[in-house]
């Protein structure tokens, strides 16, 4: 639900035990109604593919659009079957008690995870990424307002906040509170095993969590998390709340989730399909990078190296500096490759352009591509040339006219560029080498670092024709990536959005990622609304594994954001010392098998390294069962995994045994720290260390209270220059507003502006209104007739919602369903089209006008995008704007004829009387006349209001021709006025219909 129906009236649920059970009863028998009519929907959408498959050849190309229209329409009804099963199993969690504030009446909604419709027009369950869901998350009880996009602010009184604790069909409890989910009530989640990813995480969603979820997806926004905050939940949920609230602007192809290794990867896209998000790409930083090399990357020839934390040259390369390095020899090299000379003319020696002016434009569009600024430099020089060739002093002949522009054109460098950014990124490190940072050449493997640089190189240097890639990236683990890459991404993505994740306290990279949010923060939130912001509780970890892990941490020489532990005890953490390797895996295999038989589904082996691994899982899968490790391929799953830190990062497990925490393995350095600290905070409910030889001092030492006060982050969690976001304003404050603005728009008009123009009734329109009301319409035909000054103004410009919502098709016709009504398109013949329009479904329509000929099989086809439909056929191509719904009428070679108003394409009253408008953009040069009784009266409609229609009884259609060759005809039968005055709007009107019906004819 994406906005609260504020006409229906229905009754408010009990509060009882009892009456919580009847309700849910009520809600799981028409979840199964939806569930078997959707199953049914799919099966006959699946016996229509099939049978167009047995009739259609392979190459019709009707059969071919039928068949695309039919499968884009299987999928959809596939979906929402998938989403109809989702919802079925735990149809809600969650309930709100409100009274609404205009209305004066008692309100109540269930959320789940998905909407439950008792019929079109009924919800018996809201889904929680709808707007007034939000109350559930982020308010007290008592007064407090919810925003819908586009339409302000609602303002309610919240009387009931309960959730609800659904098993196998059963209500087991639920609990009334002032903040969702209370500490009982999360325990008892945070306490099952780790089964699924995803659990009930939608019904335990914190006000922290949830005013991130929420954030516009049109700002930056960076979030600091601790160990268990729910970072990589809360950036999913995000998706899956921008791709419900503003779907319209993105898509699931819009997204991109970043991550650094395949394994995370898997783990956090899995929860996904159970958020209703679909279709979003999900790679690697060092993917993406080779994605943005486009044809210049070659899987063949090119190989990715991994990097290794004791690389020192990755700290180099990792940094910001070499970042800033690599900018400046791009612009070096720019600044060599453009001809910075004076440009004269060849024969009267004219200056065209200086030196300086040529270094001016470099550096005011410094940020472009080396492409874009030739093109920008070719700009001014050609407009210079054309002064001169055209000039009066000096007469060129017209082929040397055309042999000047050519030389010209390219003067600067032509747009595409030869060379070899490999070459060119070899350059680069060689003139680093000479300053002294010896970074040897990559050869044909290339790490992170070498693939954002050499990206970053194909953006500036070499790309001329722009891809249209993500238009918001999430990126998870942050702190694994130093500022190079994040420089590189900026600048070769600077059209996205972002969502950044991470803890700094995690950062397994040492050198090279990122230790503080101070550099990152300067580069990706610019804009006043861009967000810092912080997640201090932890949801994972007992109290227990939270403060031995906080111990560890305490250690380092580094900033530490502190971590709120859930109230949630277990067993205290246990480190048992070995007195060799054997009785290392023996005490390993023995906790593992001690684990499994308390019912862990989910236990992780952790060790330092991959070499680590590698020994011990040979010696260990004598003993247990263990899951393959694969860094490429591995999936997140029930079962035994050994791993190293790197891989588990992210993760999280039922239990967790760290294997050898001996002080050679673990120095006390910082590095180490953050790596202690990210396996120790793995682990859901036990956590097992064990060593041979000295223990750690990491573990086996405490902390001095002077030292853990002098690292702890105290700074608020926004930037001192960002400010609050515009609170939503009230429907009444909108309201005022566009009063106010009217009024004055209408003082300054009068002030500066033309005379308003009165239009005085004559003395023969009085008579026509007498006898009209004398005669009804039905009666005597009233062609050419003049509408009363009442009858001009419009129903009024309210802004209509006829956004795009989803779209239809089959063999005779497109839907375009949006929050107003249904758009119907009905192709007729090769360049006639029928336009209809209702507010809810299409009512009877009248015969076809016998001046249009009906072509049977008439070959047509629709696809859609993300910003419009397209329907062509014969001669005609018709566009449709996803954001305001307005048709464009094109010929076949896409020249535009006619387009309805984009602000207000139409608009239905249905009382006192029906009523419709067609609001057109009729230029002023476009001659527009109106057919008569017989064919050859014609009568002139410049600037005018005149009813063309022949009475109710004539089947004669009301026709407006144009001079740009196209005709608008509305059937006969009913009352129809063509309006050209600017005052007014330029529009159709038809009384006593309460459908938009028209033909566009060619």
């Amino acid at each position: 639900m994406k906005q609260k129906n504020q006409t229906e009236t229905k009754s408010i649920p009990g509060v009882t035990l009892e009456d919580e059970r009847n309700t849910l009863s009520e809600i799981l028998a028409i979840a199964d109604r939806n569930l078997n009519q959707a199953r049914s929907s799919v099966e006959n959408l699946a016996d229509e593919l099939h049978e167009l498959k047995e009739i259609y050849d392979v190459e019709d190309k009707e059969g071919l659009a039928l068949w695309f229209n039919t499968d884009a329409r299987f999928q959809q009804v596939r979906q929402e079957l998938l989403r109809m099963e989702r919802s079925r199993k735990k149809p809600y969690f969650g309930r709100i008690d409100f009274t609404d504030a205009s209305l004066l009446k008692k309100e109540c909604y269930y959320i789940g995870k998905a909407a439950i419709t008792k019929n079109s027009a009924e919800l018996v369950v809201i889904d929680w990424r709808a707007p007034i869901a939000s109350v559930y998350y982020e308010s007290s009880l008592g007064a407090c307002t919810y925003s819908v996009k586009g339409e302000g602010a609602f303002e309610i009184d919240l009387s009931r906040k309960r959730t609800y604790e659904i098993e196998n069909d059963e209500l087991k409890d639920f609990y009334d509170s002032d903040v969702v989910a209370n500490d009982d009530l999360l325990t008892k989640y945070l306490a099952r095993n780790k089964r699924s990813v995803l659990n009930d995480i939608i019904a335990t969603i914190q006000q922290e969590q949830n005013e991130i979820i929420r954030k516009r997806p049109q700002h930056n926004v960076i979030v600091q998390g601790g160990a268990g905050s729910g970072k990589t939940t809360v950036a999913m949920h995000r998706i899956s709340y921008i791709l419900y609230n503003y779907d319209l602007e993105f898509q699931p192809k819009d997204f991109y989730i970043i991550g650094s290794n395949r394994i995370l990867l898997n783990y956090i896209t899995g929860i996904l399909p159970d958020l209703d998000v679909y279709g979003v790409s999900q790679m690697t930083m060092e993917q993406l990078f080779t994605r943005l090399l486009y044809e210049d990357w070659d899987d063949r020839k090119y190989t990715i190296k991994k990097l290794e934390r004791e690389d020192k040259t990755a700290c180099v390369k990792g940094s910001f500096s070499w970042f800033h390095d690599l900018e400046a020899f791009c612009r070096r090299y720019e600044w060599s490759y453009i001809p910075l000379e004076d440009v004269y003319t060849e024969k009267t020696h004219r200056l065209l352009m200086t030196r300086s002016s040529i270094e001016g434009l470099l550096k005011k569009f410094d940020y472009l591509s080396l492409p874009d600024k030739l093109d920008k430099l070719t700009e001014h020089l050609m407009a210079k040339v054309e002064n001169e060739i055209y000039g009066r002093y000096y007469t060129y002949p017209p082929e040397e006219q055309k042999a000047l522009l050519k030389y010209y054109q390219t003067y600067f460098g032509k747009r595409e560029w030869k060379g070899s950014i490999f070459e060119l990124y070899d350059s680069f490190l060689a003139e680093q080498r000479e300053k002294g940072t010896r970074i040897p050449s990559p050869g044909n493997s290339f790490d992170l670092y070498d693939l954002a640089a050499l990206a970053y190189l194909y953006k500036r240097i070499k790309e001329t024709e722009v891809i249209q890639e993500a238009s918001h990236v999430v990126i998870d683990e942050a702190q694994d990536f130093g500022m190079m890459a994040y420089g590189a991404l900026k600048y070769c993505l600077s059209k996205c959005t972002y969502t950044i994740m991470g803890d700094v306290s995690q950062n397994i990279y040492f050198d090279y990622g990122l230790t503080d949010w101070e550099e990152l923060r300067s580069l990706m939130l610019p804009g006043e609304f861009d967000y810092f912001g912080l997640l201090r509780k932890s949801y994972r970890n007992t109290v227990e594994i939270s403060n031995f892990a906080t111990n560890i941490l305490q250690h380092g020489n580094f900033p530490i954001y502190p971590v709120e532990p859930i109230i949630r005890h277990g067993k205290e953490v246990r480190t048992t010392g070995c007195e060799d390797e054997g009785r290392l895996i023996a005490e390993t295999a023995g906790t593992i098998l001690e684990w499994q038989k308390k019912g862990y589904e989910t236990i992780a082996v952790i060790c330092r390294d991959e070499e680590e691994v590698s020994k011990l899982t040979k010696e260990l899968r004598k003993k247990v069962e263990l899951r393959e490790f694969d860094a490429e391929t591995e999936e997140f799953g029930s079962g035994v995994m050994v791993l190293p830190i790197e891989y588990a990062k992210g993760l999280e497990f039922d239990a967790v045994l760290l294997f050898n925490a001996s002080e050679e393995n673990y120095p006390s350095e910082d590095g180490f720290a953050r790596l202690l600290y990210v396996a120790a905070t793995r682990a859901l409910h036990e956590l097992v260390v064990l060593y041979s030889g000295k223990l750690t001092d990491l573990i086996g030492t405490t902390v001095s209270e002077e030292k853990k006060r002098k690292y702890v982050v105290v700074r608020q969690e926004q930037p001192a220059r960002r400010v609050r976001e515009e609170k939503p304003k009230t429907n009444r404050e909108i309201e005022l507003e566009r009063v106010s603005h009217g009024k004055f728009e209408m003082e300054l008009r009068n002030r500066i502006g033309p005379k308003r123009i009165v239009v005085q009734n004559s003395i023969e329109e009085k008579r026509s209104e007498k006898a009209r009301a004398a005669n009804s319409p039905s009666e005597k035909s009233e062609f050419g007739v003049i509408p009363g000054t009442n009858s001009l103004r419009p129903l009024g410009h309210s802004k209509l919602n006829l956004a795009v919502r989803w779209v239809t098709g089959n063999k005779s016709y497109v839907e375009v369903t949006n929050a107003c009504g249904v758009l119907r398109v009905t192709p007729i013949c090769e360049n006639a089209v029928r336009i209809t329009f209702a507010g809810e479904s299409l009512g009877r329509l009248p015969e076809i006008p016998a001046e249009i000929e009906l072509t049977p099989r008439l070959k047509w086809n629709y696809r859609e995008d993300k910003a419009r439909v397209e329907v062509k056929f014969g001669k005609l191509l018709l566009r449709i704007d996803k954001k305001n719904g307005g048709i464009s009428f094109y010929t076949e070679k896409e020249m535009l004829l006619l387009s309805e108003n984009p602000s207000l394409p139409r608009q239905i009253a249905g009382a006192p009387q029906n009523k419709t408008w067609t609001y057109f953009d009729w230029s002023k040069k476009e001659v527009l006349k109106a057919r008569g009784a017989v064919d050859q009266q014609w009568l002139d409609l410049k600037t005018t209001a005149k009813y063309i229609s022949f009475g109710a009884k004539s089947k004669r259609p009301a026709c407006v021709k144009s001079n740009s060759g196209y005709q608008i005809l509305v059937p006969g039968g009913r009352r129809v006025m063509c309006c050209t005055i600017p005052m007014y709007g330029s529009y159709l009107y038809t009384e006593g219909e309460a459908q938009i019906d028209y033909f566009f004819i060619l």
